[in-house]
């Protein structure tokens, strides 16, 4: 085993607003002890259908044991819907460009805490991401004014 298996390091899926300060919370609410790497792939709404690659990626090169979600109160994918954000971006573009944007997910949300939900689901269901790595996955819904976490389980 390479020395780069001996580490131990904690991917984490979050959304890209910076108020949603996953270093901070790692430490304080996960107890993460000095020697573990977490390494947070950013997308829009920390949707973890769009960083899939991400942990496929780090789990080849480290072999990881845990997978941390995080999404936040007052998260801008609660502000449009995927509707809007197709015909937005459709009156900037060329029609040509249609058919691609319509199969686009945007991650528009409603309900952040079932969004988490639904992120497990998603991840427990996926086919390409190790079983282990599915059973040890967790979700949280970071409240960005108090700076604490929620987790949240599925039923």
């Amino acid at each position: 085993m390479s020395a780069s298996h001996l580490l131990i390091v904690i991917p984490t899926v979050a959304c890209v607003d910076p108020r949603c300060s996953v270093d901070k919370f790692i430490n304080l609410n996960l107890g993460v002890p000095n020697g573990e790497m977490i390494m947070v792939s950013r997308n829009a709404g920390g949707n973890i259908r769009f960083a899939v690659r991400d942990i496929l990626l780090l789990d080849a090169r480290f072999v990881i044991d845990e997978l941390v979600i995080v999404h936040h109160t007052d998260c801008g994918s609660l502000m449009f819907t995927n509707e809007w954000m197709r015909d937005t971006v459709k009156a900037r573009v060329g029609e040509s460009h249609w058919d691609e944007i319509d199969q686009i997910n945007w991650g528009a949300n409603t309900d952040m805490a079932g969004s988490v939900k639904g992120d497990l689901e998603w991840l427990r269901a996926n086919q390409v991401i190790r079983e282990e790595l599915k059973e040890t996955a967790r979700g949280f819904l970071f409240d960005i004014k108090t700076g604490k976490a929620e987790e949240i389980k599925l039923d």
